[in-house]
């Protein structure tokens, strides 16, 4: 009797195994295509995880058990039908990454690169980077003015109106309170809004200067010729460098293999609670004959 629910649930693991990386295989094939295989992808797995758990199950209930068997063992027989299922997972994807799609594995470590970098562009960023962010532009467009070419005449007017605008720019900089969802805020944005705000603080200065002063025509220009600079400091760039280390990445096809499929163990597992519990069965059904439900018929009537 081991022998025959062990056939069954090894019968129905090498199943699912093959039917994962048949996904798999269609998954690399429709990649040139316009249209996305990968949501069909993730419910034909789900189909697929169900549907072989609750035929290994319910075979072994059924034709072995006389249609009786407990949560614990039913969930027993699940895991052993996920773990067939994982090793010819990871077998077929040794396979699969050394001769079908060899740069696999460097296609799924660019993908959690993105996948991170996409998360992180949502974050907000911190007073501590907004400091660091405003004293890294503090001494980018400095350094740009002692460069510039600026005429003796004007040397004076364009350091004091520079002082002017960076001081107006780091108020409203730092004091700008955090608000929840705040675009601003956010660090895919933050870099562009910061310059955006850089240059109103520049128009301000300009138009509250007496007499039109024709030597502050250099400070937009200090500016334009400081971008380059400035897109190099962009918070989410350092934020990012920090988060690298953390980011899942493997050079070895192996390593990649047991990864990539690890993840579809822990998703089968989970399912096979849900298909455990629906098969779970105290006790066999019974069915009353024709004439005991006719007996019980006539008892009722007298």
């Amino acid at each position: 009797m081991k022998k025959q629910k062990l056939f069954i649930v090894i019968k129905w693991g090498a199943l699912l195994g093959a039917g994962l990386s048949l996904v798999k295989l269609l998954t690399h094939l429709t990649t040139p295509i316009d249209y996305p295989f990968a949501p069909i992808a993730d419910l034909l797995m789900v189909a697929l995880f169900i549907f072989t758990i609750y035929m290994a199950i319910r075979e072994i209930r059924d034709k072995v058990q006389e249609g009786i068997i407990r949560f614990a063992p039913a969930f027993g027989y699940g895991i052993i039908v996920v773990l067939t299922a994982y090793i010819i997972m990871v077998g077929y994807l040794l396979v699969h990454y050394n001769y079908i799609e060899t740069d696999g594995v460097d296609k799924n470590n660019q993908r959690n690169i993105n996948i991170a970098y996409q998360k992180l562009q949502k974050d907000t960023i911190t007073q501590a980077e907004r400091i660091h962010y405003y004293c890294q532009v503090d001494t980018i467009i400095h350094r740009e003015f002692n460069n510039s070419p600026i005429d003796s005449t004007c040397k004076n007017d364009v350091s004091k109106a520079l002082d002017m605008v960076l001081a107006s720019f780091e108020k409203q900089l730092l004091e700008k309170k955090h608000i929840s969802n705040d675009v601003d805020s956010r660090l895919d944005s933050f870099s562009n809004r910061s310059l955006e705000l850089l240059y109103r603080c520049i128009e301000i200065t300009i138009l509250n200067t007496p007499d039109s002063n024709s030597c502050l025509n250099y400070l937009p220009i200090i500016i334009n010729n400081s971008e380059s600079q400035l897109d190099s400091i962009n918070p989410i760039h350092e934020r990012f460098e920090q988060l690298k280390q953390r980011i899942p990445q493997s050079n070895s096809t192996v390593v990649a293999a047991f990864a990539y499929s690890f993840s579809i163990l822990l998703y089968g597992l989970l399912l096979n609670i849900f298909v455990a519990l629906f098969l779970y069965r105290k006790e066999k059904m019974t069915c009353s004959t024709p004439n005991e439900s006719q007996n019980t018929d006539k008892q009722e009537t007298t």
